[in-house]
């Protein structure tokens, strides 16, 4: 329940990881109807128990629901708020957990945690309605957390209310800004962090806003200023020419825009990227009792491989051999940072196989492509999915053609080895081919093995299918026996 919008997400526990059944929104502006003596007017409480009242056809009869219902800044700040929690309760007969700033902050650090992967130093930002938190963390560990009283309808209402956009009003809302995180502990100033984060909508909005201007999003100073000079260019709030930002978004965005310039101003900060996960997220794994993974995205694995019923055996086996084939050759071709992708590809190899045997490489690569996959990028997940698509059969030579060359040639390489990975332990044999050596070529590599030929004729024929479909590549396979 935040000072801008009014969030309902309906979700389930699954095997370690949380699958999402059901989620809304609707524009409450809760925080528009504080007046300055922090009292909630009627109307704006009239708005929330409404939201309250539909949201409530959405779960009434779940059976034995777990529900937690957090508010934020309006509501901690508001002096009538007793007024809104009884009526509150006559809808919705769960108790309404106000959160303090800290305990927003940490349950915002939480969620960011569980949906990607953190560095070892963090910073990060959530602008929302009425307060934006500020937290350092160490990996999945909150070390400080700050809750600043400035936020985009708090700020829209006092320096955007009538909807003209101002270079005077974007300096007002700039030096009330410039305050809040001047009030920051010194730890927030030392610049000892290796990753800038920024979650919810107003940043996620604004990130959408250099897309469309500078055909990517990346959060820096110089682009928020020239953004900054945009808006005022277009003088109001109903002039704001962003097709890809929410309308509703639209408005706060001025308010929004002036708060993490700020933030870049003030604090040691060159750039930042935008975080999927934020309180929402922290609450619900809480709720559901999931800790904590040092690894976000082997927990989504480790969850993926249990939901898909995975032979835990047999791709432990895959991924071993996968791995020796890796050690070989890792150096010679720069491989070291997709190892952890070449071992995911191992163990969710056989993702589709409960679809289709004969296709279930097809339906795995389709899978990967298109689930929820929390810790994993864009790229990294599609890389994954290519790995699954071709680790078996006929190379998807058409797809592979589409990649520019070091994409192409990167994925030739781990699909090779996860393709012999595979081949050497086909049929669930007990004991996997032996590999004596594995050598790297330009081109291709050299595979010895410990078997004698005359023992492993069937292996032998599917080892020369093998090398004439990774030469339609460029890959040359060559091989040697004991």
């Amino acid at each position: 329940m935040g000072s801008n919008s009014f969030h309902l997400v309906i979700a389930r526990e699954q095997d370690g990881s949380i699958q999402i059944l059901h989620k809304e929104k609707q524009l409450v502006q809760l925080a528009d109807g504080l007046d300055n003596n922090n009292v909630l007017n009627d109307a704006a409480i009239k708005r929330g128990l409404g939201c309250l009242l539909e949201f409530k056809q959405r779960f009434s009869d779940l059976p034995l629901p777990q529900v937690r219902m957090v508010a934020t800044y309006t509501l901690r700040v508001a002096k009538n708020r007793e007024a809104f929690l009884e009526a509150a309760k006559e809808i919705i007969p769960y108790p309404i957990e106000v959160v303090s700033g800290h305990e927003e902050a940490r349950l915002i650090y939480s969620g960011i945690a569980h949906t990607q992967v953190l560095a070892g130093q963090n910073l990060v930002i959530d602008i929302g309605g009425g307060s934006t938190e500020v937290v350092l963390g160490s990996r999945t560990r909150a070390s400080s957390l700050s809750s600043l009283r400035c936020g985009c309808v708090s700020y829209n209402q006092r320096f955007f209310k009538d909807g003209i956009i101002t270079a005077e009003s974007f300096n007002a809302a700039l030096s009330a800004a410039d305050k809040q995180f001047a009030s920051l502990s010194k730890e927030y100033f030392t610049s000892n962090w290796d990753l800038t984060l920024g979650s919810s909508g107003t940043v996620k909005a604004i990130c959408e806003a250099l897309l469309q201007h500078f055909g990517d999003d990346t959060v820096t100073l110089p682009r928020l200023k020239q953004l900054k000079q945009k808006m005022i260019s277009w003088g109001h709030i109903h002039n704001i020419q962003l097709d890809n930002v929410d309308s509703k978004r639209s408005p706060l965005l001025p308010a929004g825009l002036a708060i993490l310039i700020s933030f870049f101003r003030r604090l040691p900060v060159s750039s930042l990227e935008f975080a999927s996960g934020a309180l929402r997220e922290g609450v619900l794994y809480e709720l559901a009792g999931i800790g904590t993974y040092s690894d976000v995205r082997q927990r989504t694995v480790d969850s993926m491989a249990q939901l898909y019923h995975i032979d835990w055996q047999h791709a432990e086996k895959v991924r071993l051999t996968a791995m020796t084939l890796f050690d070989g050759v890792a150096d010679s071709w720069k491989l070291k940072e997709h190892r952890h992708t070449l071992e995911y590809a191992a163990i969710l190899h056989e993702t589709g196989i409960h679809i289709s045997s004969r296709a279930h490489h097809k339906h795995g690569a389709y899978i990967i492509a298109n689930s929820d996959m929390p810790g994993f990028g864009e790229q990294q997940q599609q890389l994954l999915a290519r790995l699954i698509g071709n680790h078996r059969k006929k190379l998807d030579l058409e797809r592979l053609e589409l990649l520019d060359d070091g994409e192409k040639h990167l994925s030739i390489r781990l699909i090779a080895l996860i393709r012999l990975a595979v081949l050497l332990n086909l049929g669930r044999i007990a004991s996997s081919i032996h590999i004596s050596s594995v050598t790297a070529t330009d081109n291709g590599l050299k595979l010895a093995l410990k078997e004698p030929k005359h023992r492993i004729s069937l292996f032998v024929k599917d080892l020369q299918r093998e090398q004439k479909q990774l030469a339609n590549v460029g890959f040359d396979l060559q091989y040697r026996f004991a």
